[in-house]
């Protein structure tokens, strides 16, 4: 038997319209279907069910506020230990802890909060205030580990399937990641992506990763 996990990656208020900070294009239309893998007889199908948030301290340094310019902008990024140079993006504040933009989207909260029968796992990221995290896994340096690797082994998840936000930034990270140790998968129509016109750059970048992306959940 195939243990198979789900991780919905920060289906948070910032990230949706219409009044997320960071908005993603499109993104409050995953919502419900998303729900709707986790109620009803769908449930069955996940050994385990993850919910990932960013998590960031007022301060965080990928905040565009925290460093005089505006959000895009792309800076460069010191090692916290070798003081290798890295260039990264910068965003508007987002997620920011205890915030309204911060709490999963009430109505998959609700619904996950609910789930019975399949352990639930909440694993948040970005809470260093000194570097960037896009993987649920590690920061960008790979210095610091969540727990997310640990909970997947400790279930004895086999398959990963990732769905959330964004496509092209946290789940792909995420995604890429899981693949190192797990038979990986991503639902591309439960998914949104920051720069949806990249989106066929974004699939060669799994591909090469060796994670599947998938047009629907039954294509797996």
């Amino acid at each position: 038997m195939t243990n198979r996990a789900l991780v919905v990656v920060d289906l948070q208020e910032d990230f949706l319209p219409p009044n997320g900070s960071l908005a993603i294009p499109d993104g409050r239309s995953i919502v419900q279907p998303i729900i709707e893998l986790v109620t009803g007889t769908n449930l069955s199908q996940w050994s385990l069910v993850v919910a990932t948030q960013d998590w960031h301290p007022a301060n965080h340094t990928s905040f565009a506020s925290q460093h005089g310019v505006e959000p895009l902008a792309e800076l460069e990024f010191r090692h916290p230990n070798t003081g290798e140079i890295k260039k990264q993006y910068v965003w508007p504040d987002h997620c920011v802890q205890g915030s309204a933009g911060a709490k999963l989207e009430s109505n998959f909260a609700k619904a996950f909060a609910e789930i019975k029968g399949v352990p639930t796992v909440n694993v948040k990221k970005g809470y260093l205030q000194d570097r960037e995290y896009y993987s649920c896994f590690q920061d960008t340096w790979g210095l610091h580990q969540t727990e997310m690797k640990r909970t997947l082994v400790e279930h004895a998840i086999d398959e990963v399937v990732f769905v959330g936000l964004a496509f092209d930034y946290c789940v792909l990270n995420s995604a890429i990641d899981s693949a190192d140790s797990f038979k990986t998968y991503v639902v591309e129509s439960l998914s949104k992506s920051v720069t949806p016109e990249n989106d066929s750059k974004t699939k060669e970048i799994y591909k090469s990763s060796g994670v599947s992306v998938v047009k629907e959940i039954s294509d797996i």
